[in-house]
């Protein structure tokens, strides 16, 4: 992908089977773009299902369970209000509660214990300006690579040298703002990955398409590392939005066989020309920010 394309009780007490881990466990196909909302409602029959026991237990201590931990796609947390007729299975952010829900579906025995799933969403209905976000470019002198800093306090520890000597300011900076906690977000995550140490590149990768993320997650070349900042992507015609106008175009180094992949964002149409004269492929616009410079 511009590089990185190129490279609950007891089962047997609660009568539930065990089932291999398989696809199970693995990382979705997609990731999730709204990442408040990561929560499944499992609706309880009424009475209960006596085998609930089990995926509560299995929800809330893994090792009792693997197998079983790993159907109901591992779960980070879960809620199980005595008086309720539901219990809530929080997933990790990363993960598409869509794709979730449908492999919890397609397992016959579970939904023979819960009539229905519902998705939850932590997010607020009226949503407040986003913070703005500082992305500021540094560039690596003996293994040519650029690396974009989102935070102050990450900026500050590698000007102070935390990352090693040869990382220095090139004066490329923009403004983003973080991710929204809203029903219909505006700025949505930008998911970066690291070169898998012994396997990948050593370099960081940057994207804001949840297909990618999601090809990324599921390849040992690349491992996901967070997701800091907000951006958005450009629209079908290829120009930013209204409220994110300012396009940042991704160039490759087109060194995916000698597994030194590296990414360079780039907005100023100079240094743009000058990347295409030394033979980086410009990929066009792939992230939308605010603008150039610090707020």
């Amino acid at each position: 992908m511009k590089g990185a394309k190129k490279q609950i009780g007891k089962v047997a007490a609660a009568g539930l089977m065990l089932a291999a881990f398989g696809a199970w466990a693995t990382p979705t196909s997609s990731c999730n773009a709204r990442p408040t909302m990561s929560q499944i409602l499992f609706v309880l029959k009424d009475p209960p299902d006596p085998r609930t026991a089990a995926v509560i237990n299995a929800a809330r201590d893994p090792a009792s369970n693997p197998a079983l931990y790993a159907r109901i796609q591992r779960p980070i947390s879960v809620l199980a209000p005595e008086d309720a007729n539901a219990i809530l299975l929080h997933y990790d952010p990363i993960q598409d509660p869509y794709e979730l829900s449908l492999r919890i579906r397609a397992d016959g025995e579970l939904m023979s214990i819960f009539p229905e799933l519902l998705w939850t969403s932590g997010d607020v209905a009226i949503c407040p300006a986003a913070n703005p976000r500082v992305l500021r470019e540094y560039h690596h002198s003996t293994l040519d690579h650029y690396y974009m800093a989102s935070s102050n306090e990450e900026i500050a520890w590698i000007d102070q040298g935390g990352a090693g000597q040869g990382w220095a300011r090139t004066g490329q900076v923009w403004t983003t703002r973080d991710v929204q906690r809203c029903q219909t977000p505006s700025f949505t995550p930008v998911y970066v990955f690291y070169g898998t140490p012994g396997i990948g590149p050593n370099s960081h990768y940057y994207t804001a398409n949840p297909l990618e993320c999601g090809y990324l997650r599921n390849t040992v070349g690349w491992s996901y590392v967070s997701a800091p900042f907000g951006a958005l992507m450009p629209l079908q015609s290829g120009v930013c939005p209204p409220n994110a106008p300012f396009g940042l175009r991704l160039f490759y180094n087109n060194r995916a066989a000698q597994n030194d992949s590296n990414h360079r964002y780039v907005s100023d149409p100079a240094i743009a020309a000058q990347m295409r004269e030394r033979q980086w492929i410009d990929y066009g616009v792939q992230l939308c920010v605010v603008g150039p410079g610090a707020p």
